[in-house]
Formats: C-alpha cells, structure tokens, sequence
C-alpha cells in the first residue's frame, strides 16, 4: 500500500482568550488554575478531524493550543508560521464568554491585520444569537471586519469549517443551533 507523504501544512490554532481587568489589562497568571474543558474538547476533535486526513491526504494538519490566561499570545509569530508554511490555517477564538469578547476580537483584529482566517465561537455568540431578538452590533461588526462567528456546538460541524478555512472561504456565521 502506498501512503502519500503530506505535502501541505494547515494550521489550526486554538485560543482561549483570557479577558481585561477593572484597568484595560489582559489577566494572565503564571498558572491558570482550572483547564479549558472547550479547548480540550475541541482539541479533540480536531485530532480526530487530521486522523481522518479531512483536507485530503497531502494535508498535513498541525494543531496549536493555548490558554490566554497563562501563555501570552503572540500573533506576528502566529501568522508568520502559517505564511511560512504556505498560508493555509485558521486561528479558533473558543469558549468566548461574554466579558472576554473584546479581548477576543483585538486578537481578531491583530491576526486579520496579518491576513489570517478568524473565527469566533462561545457563549457570547450562541447566547446572543438565541436569546435575542436580533443579532447585537459587536457581533455585526466582528463579521463586517472579516471574523467568522461560530454559534452552537463544534460537534459534527468540526469538519467542514475546517474544509471552509483550508479552501479560504469562511462563512460569515457557522449557526448551527
């Protein structure tokens, strides 16, 4: 049996966004003291997602993980590994609560500066989308600015965003409540 050698690299990097205190500073510990049960999760599938070789057999899919509260993020790094390694990739905002939304879009806005695929997922954006009568103008704006907003459950729905990003063309808004 033959195996085809990957070829191609797809970056897929997964950020929990910590959030700012009372002062407009990002809240970072040298531990956090609790794991992201999201991140995890969608860790998880993910690895599951470049087991099954989705993005087709030359794709190889690296996966990054980092939790915002302890590990500073570094988005000129971020986006010069994924153009270096011939530009395909996603950065996954995840888990984003409603009071870290902001310091997840001025990540958002850093790495759309540097050209790279954004998407944002959470309760923020579920919440709001079900819960309110029409879609609130942070959310708006974070689509007007390039960010794809993801709303619901990653379960089942891994697979073609991931599909979307490496063909660089994201959806607006993945609704998949």
């Amino acid at each position: 049996m033959n195996q085809i050698t990957p070829t191609k690299t797809f970056h897929l990097i997964l950020i929990k966004p910590s959030h700012y205190d009372d002062e407009g500073y990002v809240i970072q510990w040298i531990r956090s003291s609790i794991p992201s049960n999201t991140m995890a999760a969608i860790y998880g599938l993910a690895r599951d997602a470049a087991k099954r070789k989705i993005l087709g057999d030359d794709v190889h899919i690296i996966i990054s993980a980092m939790d915002e509260t302890n590990t500073r993020v570094k988005t000129h790094q971020l986006a010069k590994m994924i153009h270096e390694s011939g530009g395909h990739g996603l950065v996954a905002l995840v888990g984003v609560q409603t009071n870290q939304f902001p310091r997840a879009m001025d990540l958002a806005r850093e790495c759309r500066r540097a050209e790279l695929q954004v998407c944002i997922g959470g309760f923020h954006v579920s919440g709001c989308l079900a819960m309110l009568p029409e879609m609130p103008s942070d959310l708006r704006q974070a689509m007007d600015e390039g960010v794809s907003l993801f709303a619901g459950e990653v379960e089942g729905h891994l697979d073609r965003l991931l599909t979307d990003a490496y063909a660089r063309h994201l959806d607006p808004l993945y609704n998949v409540m």
